[in-house]
């Protein structure tokens, strides 16, 4: 009896496995799209930058410094250990921005046109989507890829940060760690 009670049990646990395992990459995928221009090469990116303050990106919303900090140091780790090197931004490949998405949709606005994403340019046929429907929510870090030549963002994706009201300070930086290191996973050829 004991082994026929162990037979059956092996592939219902099994068969739960591979349900929760399929259930939760399903919620993962379908919650951070990438959109990404086809014609840039992304094979070519070696380095990254940042903007500096008092650049137009750092004028298109208004985060605390420990906040940019702590967004920047998740972004710094996540693309060191993929190989990218971090370069000054005169000479760097590529330079990461992000945005926290909030109330204000003006905000968001401003972000845009800081890094030149154009919503409507999305429907061309030179911009790919994976990952299902991009889509803006509150609450959701954007992380932009900026062509340096052209100051225009070639590589977006979002991801919710689920942040509490009771969450402490280490709470919300996991949080961002996590969600930077699935959208950046992510980039075209990795």
């Amino acid at each position: 009896m004991k082994n026929f009670i162990t037979t059956i049990m092996s592939p219902i646990k099994l068969l739960l496995m591979c349900l929760l395992v399929v259930s939760v990459s399903g919620c993962s995928s379908m919650k951070n799209p990438v959109i990404y221009y086809n014609n840039f090469d992304f094979s070519k990116v070696k380095t990254y930058s940042f903007y500096s303050s008092g650049s137009k990106f750092f004028d298109s919303q208004n985060l605390p410094h420990f906040q940019r900090s702590g967004i920047e140091l998740a972004i710094e780790k996540s693309l060191d250990a993929q190989d990218f090197h971090y370069s000054e931004l005169d000479s760097a490949d590529i330079i990461v921005t992000y945005h926290l998405v909030k109330k204000q949709s003006k905000d968001y606005l401003n972000y845009n046109k800081a890094v030149l994403f154009c919503a409507h340019c999305l429907r061309a046929n030179a911009w790919q989507q994976d990952n299902g429907d991009w889509q803006v929510y509150r609450g959701g870090l954007i992380i932009d890829l900026v062509d340096p030549k052209k100051s225009r963002s070639v590589w977006r994706s979002i991801y919710p940060l689920k942040f509490n009201d009771k969450d402490n300070s280490n709470e919300l930086h996991e949080k961002v760690i996590e969600a930077v290191n699935i959208m950046l996973t992510q980039y075209p050829g990795k």
